[in-house]
């Protein structure tokens, strides 16, 4: 007898292997997926902006990169003591104006360098709800925190939402024609707007994301889907009730490691989870002949691996 339904995810076109590298942008479910790409030492750069949930803001962002537009003060506001850029997270603030720019202007290089260099960009949506800045007329990647009457809130429509992913393939693909494109929907709920306006956002965005994925232009994962019709309980869901827990992402990665990850790179994502465990262990008797020696056995065991793949970096 069966007791849920399963989500069936077809094999990636381009599975991923150690030699490729890979961009993840949006919302804080690319986060989760970064982690475990950089967890197993595969060569990925990950929201370089912070997190981002609204496509137009990163559709900006990757335009400044391509376009070589680099931040200057005119892009600044200051408020609560830090300077900030409505164009990207507050992780990218400073407590001054040449604090704030150095910051968002090695983003924008990481970012440049990314599109350089990747074979596969991961996109995670988060939300159609933008927040567009009354003053500058500019819809926002984040609202600092500034008051509300800055702001209106708006819902972009599945037709807006398409285009505007329609030129970030575009702009994704300025450097390399051939990076593999796989858009995703993220299973966090934004109960801020409301659970029905939640959904209606969601809708809005898978349609945009198949309308492009039926053209041929990008491919899917069924990250919202896998939530919604699998682990459909909240004890897969964080204390908060709105974030997945760690158990359903690691639920998902083994989905998605097992559409997208060559099954090549099997033995040495092994191999580095073996390495990664040893570098956590934290033994009894740090200076034992037997601490010693496997100190040593682990270090071996590092630098065969940083021979065959010059990107890993187990000291981060």
């Amino acid at each position: 007898m069966k007791w849920r339904t399963e989500v069936v995810i077809p094999e990636g076109s381009r599975r991923i292997r150690y030699t490729d590298a890979l961009l993840t942008l949006g919302s804080c479910f690319a986060d989760h997926l970064g982690a475990k790409l950089s967890y197993y030492q595969f060569s990925h750069v990950g929201n370089p902006f912070g997190v981002i949930f609204h496509p137009l803001p990163l559709e900006n962002l990757l335009g400044r990169a391509v376009e070589n537009r680099p931040f200057t003060s005119d892009d600044l506001i200051e408020s609560q003591g830090r300077w900030r850029c409505l164009e990207a997270h507050s992780v990218r603030s400073g407590h001054t104006p040449d604090e704030a720019l150095k910051s968002l202007n090695e983003a924008l290089e990481a970012l440049k360098k990314a599109l350089e260099h990747s074979t596969h960009a991961v996109l995670t949506l988060g939300t159609a709800y933008g927040f567009r800045h009354l003053e500058s007329g500019q819809l926002v990647a984040n609202c600092h925190k500034l008051p509300s009457r800055d702001f209106e809130r708006r819902l972009s429509s599945p037709e807006a939402l398409s285009k505007s992913l329609s030129r970030i393939l575009t702009l994704l693909r300025s450097s390399n024609e051939d990076m593999t494109c796989l858009l995703t929907v993220s299973p966090v709920r934004h109960i801020r707007d409301g659970l029905v306006e939640n959904q209606r956002s969601k809708a809005h965005l898978i349609t945009a994301v198949h309308a492009l994925v039926q053209e041929g232009s990008a491919e899917y994962f069924p990250s919202y889907e896998l939530f919604m019709d699998e682990l459909r309980d909240y004890r897969f869901y964080d204390r908060d009730l709105i974030h997945p827990s760690a158990a359903a992402v690691d639920y998902v990665w083994e989905r998605f490691e097992h559409a997208w990850i060559d099954p090549g790179a099997g033995a040495v994502m092994a191999e580095v989870d073996s390495i990664r465990k040893g570098l956590a262990h934290r033994p009894i008797h740090n200076n034992s002949r037997e601490q010693h020696k496997f100190k040593q056995t682990l270090e071996r065991k590092i630098q065969i691996l940083k021979q065959r793949y010059s990107h890993m970096n187990f000291r981060e």
